[in-house]
């Protein structure tokens, strides 16, 4: 079982010449996620979330707190969807995905070619990147992070850049992938409704980098964004973020 635990994290970026004062992008943050959930972390530009995302993957060293991420004890093997595909445009669809593999093989290409078929891109494998849509690109990757078996899988807005239909369709296959292995997954998102979709839990942050609020999302799966019991959550969370607001620019908390 994976489990990513995160203690007294800060992280303080300090002043560039385009920013004179220090900036707090993560302010004493305390979270554990255990399991095969899924958890949203939601907020505004510049709460800190993709700054987080970071330091859970490791390409970011945090300014004092620490992160522990681990599979049954040992540490956990962690794969990371971007908000863009980068992929390489020389490269076949499939050659793409199997280059995240430490073995080539044929039985790569049979896992790369199942993957892909769960995202509705059974037929693309020896495509090149060019001959694909922006969306039908973002399907790769999402294929392709889960292709490395991950224990732990991070996403930063992997459906930002998609027009609304599309991340729409996209959603709709990140649950039916999800669902059947079952990954913990950590999704930051700017989007209430992505939130709600997609997560088991959400974590709600307010600017400097700190929890506001801590929802537990007990709907069944699939979820439809036509549900009402989704609508309903996603008008309770927007009150919440008018009551965060009002925190912020009243001082309180």
């Amino acid at each position: 079982m994976a489990t990513v635990l995160i203690e007294n994290l800060t992280k303080v970026f300090p002043p560039t010449a385009n920013q004179p004062n220090q900036v707090q992008a993560l302010g004493g943050l305390n979270l554990s996620i255990t399991g095969n959930v899924l958890v949203a972390v939601l907020g505004p530009s510049g709460c800190g979330k993709t700054t987080l995302l970071n330091i859970v993957a490791g390409v970011e060293q945090p300014t004092s707190g620490s992160v522990r991420s681990v599979q049954d004890g040992v540490p956990a093997h962690i794969s990371y969807v971007f908000q863009e595909p980068r992929l390489l445009p020389w490269r076949t669809v499939v050659n793409n995905m199997i280059f995240v593999q430490d073995r080539k093989s044929d039985r790569s290409r049979r896992e790369a070619e199942f993957y892909l078929s769960m995202v509705g891109l059974g037929d693309v494998a020896d495509l090149y990147p060019s001959q694909l849509s922006g969306g039908m690109q973002q399907r790769v990757n999402i294929a392709r992070a889960f292709l490395v078996n991950p224990d732990i899988l991070l996403m930063d807005e992997p459906f930002s850049h998609l027009d609304a239909l599309t991340g729409r369709s996209l959603r709709d296959y990140l649950q039916k992938i999800w669902s059947q292995t079952r990954k913990t997954a950590l999704l930051v998102t700017h989007d209430v409704n992505e939130a709600v979709e997609l997560a088991d839990r959400i974590i709600m942050m307010r600017p400097g980098g700190v929890i506001f609020d801590d929802i537990p999302v007990n709907l069944p799966r699939p979820r439809h964004p036509s549900n009402p019991d989704l609508q309903f959550l996603q008008n309770d969370i927007l009150r919440r973020f008018d009551s965060m607001e009002a925190a912020v620019r009243f001082g309180v908390g």
